[in-house]
């Protein structure tokens, strides 16, 4: 199969260097903006973290800049202009969308699947914005972003990686040149032993800024009461996820409770009336008392509908937030972006 896929990747990628090239040289033009534009992407698809980190942008800067965040808004039903408020619907906003405005109520959320045409927006209807946050902007090179963050996976790095369709790069890996910080995210410390080498293979492609970035699971919350519970000690745990890669998830929950099923949906999967029946089918067959529904807050947007039928169910869903290793340094590079570019915007 791989044999197969290799001829396709190599396509591909001629077609995505030449893209590129004609972007370095000047024949394909970015635009610039007179407002500062932060991009959060990646050179892979799916399962990087891109939305927490985003997330973790905006609460830093909000405190002194007036921040809105543009974001596709990713398998909702069209791709048009919309502002997400704390009562839109996945299905018109996305789900990764819709977990920012939640999370940053006082922050301008917009989905567009053009963003020139967001941001053209953004400054015509909201002109007190002063930074913008572009959610998984990397290869949209039409806007000239001032400050590139990407993101890698420490299981998966770029580097390990292989274009489309053999691997999951949507290009090649030397166009991690063009960021400005590479954040390799789901860092733990048994890693520690592994890190020289992986900055080592990083330098061969990348010579600037390099931080470690890591998951932090905070206590469960329940779905519809808002029940913070306190821990997770021997409780029987029936899993629903719809991320791109729950190895992180499974691995914390098993630590000190048990996963005894694991409903398993494709990235930003939104979910039926079947699936819901289909899972407290087995929910029901369990009489243990330590019996709980876990999920993550992403999931939990598409979920919350269906409450009726969830009804008599314990439903968590587990937030988390992001830890940098190099916390001050990071958060001292994005303020003296964003304080630098406000004064010149």
């Amino acid at each position: 199969m791989n044999l197969l896929l290799a001829p396709l990747s190599l396509i591909y990628g001629c077609i995505t260097s030449i893209r590129n090239f004609l972007f370095d040289v000047g024949i394909l033009n970015s635009k610039k903006f007179d407002i500062p534009i932060i991009c959060v992407g990646n050179l892979s698809v799916g399962g990087n973290g891109k939305t927490p980190h985003v997330d973790y942008l905006a609460k830093t800067l909000k405190e002194k800049y007036k921040v809105a965040i543009i974001s596709r808004g990713y398998k909702r039903k069209n791709y048009n202009f919309s502002y997400v408020e704390i009562n839109s619907r996945v299905k018109d906003v996305g789900d990764e969308s819709l977990m920012l405005k939640k999370r940053n109520p006082d922050i301008t959320v917009v989905v567009c699947g053009n963003r020139i045409k967001a941001v053209n927006k953004l400054k015509k209807d909201k002109p007190s914005t002063e930074l913008i946050l572009l959610d998984d902007g990397f290869q949209h090179r039409w806007i000239n972003s001032s400050l590139n963050l990407l993101l890698t996976n420490i299981n998966k790095p770029f580097y390990k990686d292989y274009l489309l369709p053999l691997g999951n790069l949507r290009e090649n890996r030397s166009e991690c040149r063009r960021a400005d910080c590479i954040i390799i995210t789901n860092y733990q410390k048994a890693d520690d032993t592994n890190k020289k080498e992986i900055i080592s293979n990083i330098l061969k492609y990348y010579n600037k800024q390099i931080i470690f970035s890591s998951i932090k699971y905070q206590k469960p919350i329940g779905i519809f009461n808002n029940e913070i519970l306190d821990d997770l000690n021997e409780r029987k745990i029936i899993l629903i996820t719809g991320i791109a890669n729950s190895i992180e998830l499974k691995t914390h929950l098993n630590k000190k409770s048990e996963i005894i099923k694991h409903f398993e949906f494709d990235d930003h999967y939104n979910y039926y009336k079947k699936d819901i029946m289909n899972i407290l089918s087995f929910y029901k067959t369990l009489e243990d008392n330590k019996k709980l529904i876990l999920t993550t807050e992403k999931d939990k947007e598409k979920l919350i509908q269906y409450e009726d039928l969830f009804k008599g169910c314990e439903l968590y869903y587990l937030p988390i937030e992001v830890e940098l290793n190099k916390k001050e340094e990071f958060d001292k590079i994005i303020l003296d972006y964003a304080r630098k570019n406000y004064k010149n915007s």
